[in-house]
């Protein structure tokens, strides 16, 4: 009987040890992600209000997924364009939803959706501000082979670059109104 009391004790004490060592931890108030996210097919999920920083941010999504404060803000991007085989570089402005012809390229360009402070969440990526910290414009580049539908990143250019043995095309910056 006094080694089932023995027992009895060595598991309730290591039981209470182990549930004591996670009260001791220090609990992190986490920051609710901006929304609206989208999701990774570019549709807009839980549109709404949240906060980041203790400042609520209020987001408008129009039918083309673009936020309408996003582009009370910015007039499109602005991109450079390097030939790889001449090195010959160009920059030029491309505005929001309107396919714009590359000068001396077969290429063409739409920028189809835009965040300026790009982050990934759990789903799908959305914006933390309207100050232009990391801009990403998700665009579609036709005419040349491959054709592509990805984002660009200022901050990250090699990032899912477009990959074109003529052409190398960058996100250089967003063009604010």
């Amino acid at each position: 009987m006094k080694k089932v009391a023995v027992l009895f004790l060595c598991v309730l004490l290591l039981f209470v040890a182990a549930c004591s060592q996670n009260s001791g931890k220090r609990k992190t108030n986490a920051v609710s992600p901006v929304v609206p996210t989208q999701d990774r097919q570019n549709n807009a999920v839980n549109t709404g209000k949240s906060e980041q920083k203790g400042m609520p941010v209020e987001f408008n999504i129009n039918k083309e997924g673009l936020d309408a404060s996003i582009l009370e803000l910015y007039n499109g991007i602005n991109i450079k364009i390097t030939n790889r085989k001449t090195q010959v570089a160009q920059e030029k402005f491309i505005p929001f939803m309107t396919p714009v012809k590359l000068e001396g390229t077969p290429l063409t360009i739409t920028v189809t959706n835009f965040l300026p402070d790009f982050v990934m969440t759990e789903g799908g990526y959305t914006t933390r501000s309207y100050e232009p910290n990391n801009p990403g414009a998700k665009v579609k580049i036709t005419g040349g082979t491959p054709e592509f539908e990805g984002w660009l990143f200022v901050n990250f250019p090699d990032i899912h670059p477009y990959d074109n043995p003529d052409y190398n095309v960058v996100m250089i910056n967003a063009d604010k109104k």
